[in-house]
């Protein structure tokens, strides 16, 4: 492997004089370890973790990508941009701490500390020995989400919203999905936003399949487009396995969706979205996992690949929207779970503009499409543009204790539910949050207000889920007893920025 240590003249808020960079350039073949002898690892273009090899990421490490950029050589190309893609023959194990989260962000420069990303907005300048990070102190000052001067409503350029500075991570796995084998093996796929070979590949008959560790990990910023409808997510997950742990995760500013889940058989808990282009979480090709606890908090002036779209979109397959799923190949059905979630969309009050164009209507809501089953437990839906849940056609679902608050807007897309929908103790004018303004800060609460309003209670016997989770008897994601802090508080970007607080 080709490393080079380098010391870091210029870090904005960090010393200078104990930062190391480790710049990574050819791929993870054998087990590796980042974070012993530096705090930042810059990746040079795509890394991929393969060859039986395990890369251990220490706790408190900082993983950036290079954005993309022109090619020295060629001035008509352009580079990938850096990204960590976790290969079926590769595991990660990025254990960090609710005091030293493991932060992947970009590698991309601003050295006239305007705040904004040097570079002429499409093509930014790479990261050298010397250079300013343009994220200098992720752990500690969060980029914000728009860079100075922005416009309200741009989505597209660099230099109005902090995404597309890098790529992302991607995690391929073993496990089984319902793809037709139009375009590879039955069973089988290769990931969107990389080159079809062999290192993208997922999916297979490994239900248990590992992939490592992830826990308290934070990916921000990324999302760079390599075509049109081609963009890398915050976390992708491709036929993942159920023997992966996933826990206290976060997903901040990416330009396209925050978690997607293509089949597999992965769990997770206690997982957060802010401020997705697209949507926040989206699961798709024969998903069976579980969810419990998890936040998605939609963006205030619209950015993104789609203006920040739709807080949950649930698949069954990718079917007929693609050629990728053949009619007679359903196997396995998607049968996936979210307990314990709350979703906070744009209010119209102070911080947020009514009018921009940019926020797409559907910003906020649930749906459910395209084969979808499964079960949504325990939520809280605040303030979706326009119906809480669209349900075009789907298998049998249950909806089970959830809360809506939303003014005016209706519940369903139709009013009612459809007959292949299960509703059960849904209530459609909740009290809401306690602070649902994430465009100002210490204005984001998502506890229940209790005071006047006691917050309903949730399922607690019903629910089949594996053994790492809890049983409460609450809706939303966090409890409403503040003696018990948010699971957020400490690690999250908006904590750390101050807008998050309880």
């Amino acid at each position: 492997m080709k490393y080079k240590f380098l010391s870091l003249l210029a870090l904005g808020a960090v010393s200078a004089a104990s930062a190391q960079v480790l710049q990574v350039s050819t791929d993870i073949t054998s087990d590796t370890t980042w974070g012993a002898n530096e705090t930042d690892v810059v990746l040079t273009g795509p890394i991929f973790v393969k060859n039986d090899a395990t890369l251990t990421i220490l706790p408190g490490t900082i993983v950036r990508g290079q954005p993309k950029i022109t090619d020295p050589n060629d001035s008509a190309e352009t580079l990938p941009p850096g990204s960590l893609i976790v290969t079926q023959s590769g595991r990660v194990v990025a254990d960090g701490s609710v005091n030293n989260p493991i932060i992947f962000t970009t590698a991309a420069i601003d050295n006239n500390n305007d705040g904004i990303p040097d570079g002429d907005g499409s093509n930014l300048l790479a990261w050298t020995p010397g250079a300013t990070f343009h994220d200098a102190d992720p752990l500690n000052n969060p980029l914000p989400s728009l860079a100075p001067g922005a416009i309200d409503g741009s989505q597209s350029t660099n230099t109005a919203a902090n995404t597309e500075l890098w790529g992302g991570l991607v995690i391929l796995g073993n496990a089984p999905t319902n793809l037709g084998g139009a375009n590879a093996p039955a069973g089988f796929g290769y990931i969107e936003g990389l080159p079809n070979t062999a290192d993208t590949i997922y999916g297979g008959a490994l239900a248990n399949d590992d992939s490592g560790v992830y826990r308290y990990v934070s990916v921000r910023h990324g999302g760079e487009r390599l075509g049109t409808a081609n963009e890398i997510n915050g976390i992708t997950m491709g036929g993942v396995g159920y023997g992966t742990v996933m826990e206290f995760c976060e997903v901040y500013c990416t330009f396209d969706d925050g978690f997607e889940w293509f089949g597999g058989t992965n769990n997770g808990n206690n997982l957060a979205v802010f401020f997705a282009g697209d949507d926040s979480y989206d699961g798709d090709q024969g998903w069976t996992g579980q969810v419990q606890f998890a936040l998605a908090v939609l963006h205030y002036d619209g950015m993104g690949d789609s203006g920040g779209n739709e807080a949950f979109e649930f698949d069954g397959d990718d079917a007929p929207d693609t050629n990728e799923d053949l009619v007679g190949n359903p196997a396995p059905l998607a049968n996936y779970t979210f307990a314990n979630f709350t979703v906070v969309g744009p209010t119209g009050t102070t911080g947020y503009d009514v009018n921009t164009p940019n926020v797409d209507p559907k910003c906020g809501r649930i749906r459910l499409r395209n084969n979808y089953s499964g079960q949504l437990y325990n939520g809280y839906v605040v303030n979706p543009r326009a119906e809480a849940f669209n349900i075009p056609t789907v298998n049998p679902v249950v909806l089970d204790s959830i809360t809506l608050k939303n003014g005016t807007t209706v519940g369903f897309d139709h009013v009612n539910p459809p007959a292949n929908v299960t509703v059960r103790n849904f209530v459609t004018n909740g009290s809401g949050l306690i602070g649902e303004d994430a465009g100002v800060a210490n204005g984001l609460n998502p506890r229940p207000i209790s005071s006047g309003f006691p917050a309903p209670a949730g399922v607690t016997s019903s629910l089949q889920l594996g053994a790492q989770f809890e049983t409460v008897s609450y809706r939303g994601a966090f409890s409403p007893l503040t003696a018990q802090p948010l699971w957020t508080t400490g690690w999250t970007s908006l904590n750390k920025a101050g807008i998050l607080v309880d």
